[in-house]
């Protein structure tokens, strides 16, 4: 196991932790901080984790071909298991969960399917703003939850549940993700649909 494998598996086995810590965390007393740092901190290596992965791969001369499928599978892992934890404490909806968590599964499908046909799939800028604009929203969801614990004026606290035009705070912050999430689905299909179709023919 190269180091490039190493830190794309890293995120796979912080991403539960982070989910226990926030979860726990979350609903205890209100006026505990301190997980929220800890949930920060697990946050920050997945994303350099991310960033560092295929760093070393291609500085080590350690490309190969798990590892390019391993790296998005790791990516979706770790991003998924940190909505869910969202979910779980009721910050989001499911329907909005499922919007990522579809979104990753037919990208996969996609890329599985025209693997085994000798293809690739082209990469997109709208999947890389997509993976960098949810990571900024997870850093922003602590960043507000930590603004409530500490009683910021500007923000509704956590028992002022449904006073932000129904929903919390987070919501809103997690909504854009998600419109932007499907955009990114239509902007890999729409130039890819030729390749898709003719994977799809018959033999």
């Amino acid at each position: 196991m190269n180091l490039a494998t190493v830190l794309t598996t890293s995120r796979i086995v912080i991403a539960p932790i982070f989910a226990a810590v926030f979860v726990i965390g979350y609903r205890s007393d209100t006026t505990s901080v301190s997980w929220i740092y800890v949930c920060f901190g697990l946050a920050v290596l997945i994303e350099l984790s991310d960033m560092f992965d295929g760093m070393a791969a291609r500085a080590r001369n350690q490309v190969t071909d798990f590892g390019k499928v391993y790296d998005p599978i790791a990516d979706s892992v770790s991003r998924q298991t940190v909505f869910l934890s969202f979910m779980y404490t009721g910050i989001i909806p499911m329907w909005m969960y499922l919007v990522f968590f579809y979104r990753d599964a037919f990208m996969q499908l996609l890329r599985i399917v025209c693997a085994s046909g000798g293809y690739v799939l082209a990469a997109r800028m709208s999947g890389k703003i997509k993976a960098v604009l949810q990571g900024i929203a997870a850093f922003s969801m602590l960043a507000v939850i930590l603004a409530q614990r500490m009683c910021a004026p500007w923000v509704p606290k956590p028992e002022w549940l449904w006073d932000l035009w129904g929903h919390d705070p987070g919501y809103w912050v997690m909504l854009v993700v998600a419109i932007y999430t499907l955009i990114s689905v239509v902007d890999y299909v729409i130039p890819n649909r030729a390749l898709i179709v003719k994977m799809m023919k018959n033999k």
